[in-house]
Formats: C-alpha cells, sequence, structure tokens
C-alpha cells in the first residue's frame, strides 16, 4: 500500500517506518531531523503546519498514519491538503475520563481541562478525537483511532524505563518505595506497531483500539523485571514515596492508588489477533538496546 507517515523517524513512528517499508511503500512527513532514507522511504522535509508546503503534496495514499498530531485543526489541516482512504490517528489512552474503573473503548473521553504540559497533551487529543470522527466524515475517509497506554522500548526518548536501565548499568542504588499502592500497565513499542500494520491491512475502518497490556505493574515488579533481564542485582535504598520526591528520585510511572488508571486492550486481540509481548521478552530487548549506550557513557565519566 501507499502510506504517507506524518512524525516516522522518532521511537514509535521510527520503528513503524523500519518495519513497515519492508511491505508498503512509504512516504514521511517530517521536519527533517533525521532521515530514514536508508530504508527506501520518500521523505518530505517541513513542518505539518507549514500551508505552502502542504499545498504542493499533490499524491493520493492509501493510508495516512498520523504519530504527531497534537493541536487542534492538526487532523483537518492534512486532510484539506491531502487525499486518502483511511487516516490512522496514534491517540493515549490518558484521553478517557479518570476512574477507578477498567476501561474498554465504550468508556466515555474526559472533558475536565487540565493544566500544565501533560493536561495540555490530554486536552488536545480529546479535540483530536473528535476532530478525526467529524473531518473524517466530512472527506468521505475511513479512520482509525489507536490508544496506546505507556509505551516502552528501544529508541525511546521518554524518560522512563530508560532511566532505570541507565542506574542498572552505572550501579546506582534504587529507591524500595515504602507506601506506595499504585498500578501502572504497560506496551512494548513493536506491538503497537503490529497494531498499526494489522489495521491497515485489514482495513478496520472506523474503530477505535486500546492498545495495552493486562500485565498490571507496580514499582517492585518493575524491577524484579529488570533484575531478571539484566542478571543484576539491585541494591536498595527505602524511603517513603514523599522522601523519594524530596530526592528527586524519578518516579514516571503512578506512585499511589488514586494515581492509578487501568485499561482493557483485549478488543484488538479479539478482532485482529494481536498478540501482546511479555514484560519479560519486552524488557529484555530494550535493556540489550539501550545497554551499549549508557556501558558507552559510564566509561567516558
Amino acid at each position: 500500500m501507499k502510506i504517507l507517515v506524518i512524525g516516522g523517524t522518532y521511537f514509535l513512528g521510527r520503528i513503524f517506518t523500519m518495519k513497515a517499508s519492508k511491505q508498503h511503500q512509504l512516504t514521511l512527513l517530517n521536519r527533517g531531523q533525521y532521515s530514514m532514507k536508508e530504508y527506501g522511504v520518500n521523505e518530505y522535509h517541513f513542518d505539518r503546519h507549514d500551508i505552502s508546503s502542504l499545498s504542493k503534496i499533490k499524491d493520493e495514499y492509501d493510508v495516512i498514519v498520523d504519530f504527531c498530531a497534537y493541536q487542534k485543526d492538526d487532523i483537518k489541516t492534512i486532510l484539506d491538503y491531502i487525499t486518502t482512504k483511511h487516516y490512522i490517528f496514534i491517540s493515549t489512552c490518558d484521553v478517557y475520563i479518570r476512574d477507578n474503573q477498567y476501561k474498554d473503548e465504550t468508556a466515555p473521553l474526559n472533558h475536565i481541562l487540565y493544566q500544565g504540559e501533560v493536561g495540555e497533551y490530554i486536552n488536545n487529543k480529546v479535540l483530536l478525537e473528535n476532530e478525526l470522527v467529524e473531518e473524517c466524515l466530512k472527506h468521505n475517509v475511513y479512520y482509525t483511532s489507536l490508544r496506546p497506554a505507556n509505551i516502552y522500548g528501544p529508541f525511546n526518548y521518554a524518560p522512563r524505563e530508560s532511566i532505570f536501565i541507565e542506574m542498572l548499568v552505572q550501579r546506582y542504588p534504587f529507591i524500595q518505595l515504602s507506601d506506595n499502592d499504585g498500578e501502572f500497565q504497560l506496551v512494548y513499542v513493536k506491538d503497537v506497531v503490529k497494531a498499526i500494520i494489522k489495521v491497515i491491512e485489514n482495513k478496520a475502518y472506523n474503530k477505535v483500539y486500546n492498545i495495552v497490556s493486562k500485565e498490571k505493574m507496580n514499582y517492585q515488579k518493575f524491577y524484579k523485571v529488570l533484575e531478571e533481564v539484566s542478571s543484576t542485582k539491585i541494591q536498595y535504598i527505602t524511603l517513603s514515596s514523599n522522601e523519594a520526591i524530596e530526592h528527586q528520585y524519578p518516579l514516571p510511572y503512578p506512585i499511589y492508588k488514586e494515581e492509578t488508571q487501568l485499561y482493557n486492550g483485549d478488543l484488538i486481540q479479539t478482532e485482529l489477533n494481536l498478540q501482546y509481548t511479555p514484560i519479560e521478552i519486552g524488557m529484555k530487548e530494550t535493556y540489550e538496546a539501550f545497554l551499549p549506550v549508557f556501558k558507552k557513557e559510564a566509561v567516558t565519566k
């Protein structure tokens, strides 16, 4: 298929490009900080908000995969200028209303306006979910919204699992939280890529899918997985959550039960036969991908 990828050079988009370019004809639209030419793709290098450049794209595409729609009108603008049959929007599980229930694709979206950078990100993703449906109906285009939970894996530039892998390599002690009861779910980046490809090839039109493993994690379980995949014994210092925060210890996942949000990712398994990678396998590959980088840093320090 002829696919336009908006983004496609960072983390999820990068791994999608590496995989999908073996099977499909890809064109990437991004700001040009990194090139993926080695994978045989075509590239446009400009910001998606550059209307003058956008209007010069005359090709038609079977599918658009949008990894970096973050602002109101981001989807509208693309569909106003580029012709496609199917628009796949990479959203997030954070768009759901926050409660203590497992949320499947029928759960209501959150319309409470949050403050700060993360709040703005969530608010805009909710607006774009509505925009996706409205604009695709207007342009007679099929849509699919994919809502991953916390994505981990090689090339992850977000300071999450890589922080702890670096601490392992450099033999820093971990803080064992004495009072945390929060839980979280992860999804391996390659599973999200498989989900996108399954949606494309099965023509899963006008659908919404959560992409999230049902394995529930907490910091204790997460640390044990890291110990297992690295064959490294972690040294611990026990502190309360407040003490850990005061020491600026990295805590990228929920600490407390009231922060916990859980999601159901069964639908895409049932309809498209997506299989989630066990955390031990995905984290092993992630550890091995980051290990040379952090080993090199440790030597130079």
